[in-house]
């Protein structure tokens, strides 16, 4: 019997054991109801949405943008197993974790019992402990899973029920006709749930390999303070290594970080300007604008590895962007935001010239201003 045959066995039989913590499923068998999973559990008694304690939240320094939503991360990897530090992409994790990521909004204060009225905030993780999230405070969305088979990784997801009891495998995707309420006004939008295809298009990081592979958990991006553990704030790496889930961990002084993403720091050079908008291009489009990536043949690579600026777009004219340009000549075009292509992109909502293609159907005014700012303080031109 061959090793596949063997791991197979030995899933559906976890699949099917009265076992208490996280069940890993065969690729072939994942379960219709996200519970099921068993890394997360609604609590009727207190209206919480309870982790198992065998699973890990953790958070991003730079976060992926996704229509404003909020995003409760795990990871859960089996006994004996630990990931390995890398210095570029994700953290190399090993054959069995989960990696989940459930999207929720704050209950709109004119609305709250309104599942279609959600509430803009720039609290992160608003209404989590560590260990709960609240829902008298929060909607859910959805979950989706990342799976490490012996295939490959693999996506699901997951969509919540009107009631908030649990979540239904939605291989096909979902649309929620949501409105975003912000001070005084309230935006109509279609919060977009990707289907299999979808997830596809952001983690195939390389269009010459047909695996999957996760896109925040860079060992950049999770080295960063974290508030919400029971023993108080600490290094999230260092949690990671002290569980014995990370291997490979260099000293702090040898270690790259993201910048912190914040709603309200100030847009200037004293603050980072430029390593802010680069990390903060690098999690929302170098997934696809990498070498290698499904934005290659553009030309434009946003990873944070890439040091050349024409690359980088710094005048550099447009392949074949079509209307995508706006009539712009530059993708990045020194001091004018106003005249270069990036900016005209991210500003749209309108398909066919919105970057991101796919996970947004909102605008970010706060990533906006950003980019923008790093441009406007650019020297030279492109003459």
């Amino acid at each position: 019997m061959n090793r596949e045959v063997l791991l197979t066995a030995a899933l559906l039989l976890s699949a099917c054991s009265d076992s208490s913590g996280p069940q890993l499923f065969p690729a072939d068998a994942a379960p219709a109801e996200l519970s099921r999973w068993q890394l997360m559990q609604v609590s009727t008694g207190d209206n919480s949405l309870q982790l198992d304690p065998a699973v890990l939240a953790y958070d991003l320094a730079t976060p992926l943008f996704s229509d404003y939503a909020l995003k409760l991360r795990t990871v859960w990897l089996p006994d004996g197993k630990s990931a390995s530090y890398t210095t570029l992409g994700s953290v190399d994790f090993p054959i069995g974790t989960i990696i989940s990521k459930t999207f929720y909004y704050p209950r709109a204060s004119a609305a709250p019992d309104d599942i279609t009225a959600v509430q803009w905030t720039a609290d992160a993780l608003l209404g989590f402990d560590g260990q709960a999230l609240d829902l008298s405070q929060v909607w859910l969305l959805e979950t989706r899973l990342l799976v490490h088979q012996e295939s490959g990784w693999q996506a699901l997801p997951y969509v919540w029920n009107d009631e908030q009891t649990d979540a239904s495998l939605q291989i096909a995707g979902d649309i929620k006709r949501l409105s975003l309420h912000r001070k005084d006004l309230a935006e109509e939008f279609a919060y977009v749930v990707p289907n299999r295809n979808e997830c596809a298009s952001c983690h195939q990081l390389d269009q010459n390999n047909k695996g999957l592979s996760p896109i925040g958990p860079s060992a950049r991006n999770l080295n960063r303070l974290i508030s919400f553990y029971p023993d108080g704030p600490a290094n999230q790496l260092e949690v990671w290594q002290a569980r014995q889930w990370l291997e490979g961990l260099p000293a702090r002084e040898q270690r790259p970080m993201a910048a912190l993403w914040s709603h309200d720091q100030p847009l200037t050079p004293e603050h980072a300007l430029e390593q802010r908008a680069r990390d903060y291009l690098a999690v929302n489009c170098a997934h696809c604008h990498q070498r290698g990536g499904s934005g290659d043949t553009s030309g434009l690579f946003l990873n944070t590895a890439e040091t050349d600026a024409t690359r980088l777009g710094l005048c550099k004219p447009p392949v074949a962007a079509g209307r995508g340009t706006g009539g712009h000549r530059f993708s990045i075009e020194p001091g004018k935001p106003e005249q270069s292509i990036l900016s005209y992109r991210i500003f749209s909502n309108e398909v066919g010239v919105l970057m991101p293609e796919v996970g947004r159907s909102l605008i970010h005014q706060e990533g906006l201003e950003l980019v923008n700012a790093w441009i406007r303080h650019m020297p030279g031109d492109c003459n």
